[in-house]
Parts: structure tokens; sequence; C-alpha cells
């Protein structure tokens, strides 16, 4: 047996990179949702909630979603999107006004998730979505002000697809990829609702609903992770991808 006199950093132990990953999106003020029997809500038998890792918040079903939602239990463990039909959830109100953002989704599909999350300033206003057709992940609002995409690397495992906007570039990340267009989306500074597997209450949007199955869903209210400088926000980055990497 080979016995290494030295100490070794929490990452380089097996299993370690859950823990990590919590106390790394706890540390910057996000929130993370888990793919787990724990964390789902049920009422008389339907999913009605997702509730954030820590307990903190739950998202509610979209309101079109009157008991669509399914739960997998894996493993991996995934909550199932269905094509054509709503299984979203939303978390209303969760910015006071949108100036940063992150939002991060590990998932699995055949290459047609649709909408994987959106931030939406209400239909008056406008809206951020992520989503993932015909070979490619994008990022654009609905205003068409910008629009960033990714070629997807079709295979078996599960995708990492990041979003981020700092009110001067949009970011996408897939994997280890990233791209970026700069500008100015309007329609953005007001309370924002934040959704998963969908872009808003409204029913009626069936083309924009896919299969997929999410894993888990994270978001930041107040910070833009991709190409920030700040040392928590890379090393949450950083851990994410981790545990992605040894976990799915």
């Amino acid at each position: 047996m080979l016995e290494i006199a030295a100490i070794l950093p929490p990452g380089a132990l097996i299993g370690g990179d859950e823990r990590l990953l919590a106390e790394a999106v706890l540390r910057t003020g996000g929130a993370r949702f888990v793919a787990r029997e724990g964390d789902i809500v049920r009422t008389d038998g339907r999913i009605t909630g997702w509730r954030e890792q820590h307990g903190a918040v739950e998202a509610v079903t979209a309101g079109p979603n009157s008991g669509n939602s399914r739960f997998q239990a894996g493993p991996p463990a995934g909550v199932v999107c269905q094509e054509g039909m709503n299984c979203g959830f939303t978390l209303p109100g969760f910015a006071p006004e949108v100036e940063a953002f992150t939002v991060a989704v590990v998932y699995w599909s055949e290459g047609e998730a649709k909408t994987l999350a959106s931030v939406s300033t209400g239909q008056a206003n406008n809206m951020i979505f992520l989503a993932e057709a015909e070979g490619r992940v994008l990022a654009k609002d609905r205003a068409g002000a910008m629009e960033v995409s990714l070629p997807v690397n079709r295979g078996a495992g599960a995708k990492l697809a990041l979003l981020g906007y700092d009110g001067r570039s949009l970011r996408l990340g897939l994997g280890d990829r990233r791209a970026e267009v700069s500008g100015t989306i309007p329609g953005m500074a007001h309370p924002a609702d934040f959704f998963i597997g969908c872009r808003s209450n409204r029913a009626g949007l069936a083309k924009t609903l896919g299969q997929s199955l999410l894993h888990e869903v994270m978001f930041w209210p107040d910070r833009c992770l991709p190409g920030s400088s700040d040392p928590e926000d890379m090393a949450a980055l950083a851990t994410l991808n981790a545990h992605v990497r040894w976990t799915y």
C-alpha cells in the first residue's frame, strides 16, 4: 500500500465536489435546485414545487403546468420536461431589477430541449432565455437585441449550459466552450421572474417546450460569473465544472 505524507486539498478527494459546489453556490449568493426526491414538493400526488438545496426558496409550478411535471429517480435523477407540454417552474420576483445574473443548467437531451430557463421582466418588457434547438444552444432576448449560440456535441452524457448577463455583454457557455456578444438588452430594468424549463406563465407556447431531463439548475440573481475576474466567481465556476465532470 502506498502512503503519502501530505494533506490533500478537498477537491482531490473523490466525492468531495458535491459539498464544495454547495458551499460555493451559497458563498456567492446563488441558489441551486438539485433533482432529488427530498427537494421535490408534492400536493395531492402532483408535483407543485422544487425546493432549493438549502430550503431558502421554492420554485413553484408555472401557470400552465397543471400537474405535468415528473420526477425520474435515475441515477442520475432528473425532472422530466416533455415535448409540447409545460412542465416548468417559476421563482417570482427573484430580482427587484435585472442588472446582472447567471443561470447554469445541467441537463440531458437528444438535442431538442427547447427552453431550459428564462429571466423575464413581464410581457410588456423583455426576457432573456436559454434554449437548445437544431443542434445549437443559444441565449437571446425576445426583442431580438442580442443573440449568441454554440454548437451542441451530441452524446450520451449530461451537458452544462451557462448563461450570463452583466448589462454590457450576453455570455454563453457549453461545457468548456464560451461565446459572447456585446450590447444592451432593452426592457430588463424591471422586477424579474426566473423560469425553469419554460419561458413564462403564458399558455400556448408549445413550440418552445422540448424534451429534456433537468439534473440541476442554478442561478445567481445579481452577479455574472462568466467573464468575471472576482476570485470567488472564478472559483465557483471551476467547482461547478469539476462537479459536472465527476458526477455526470
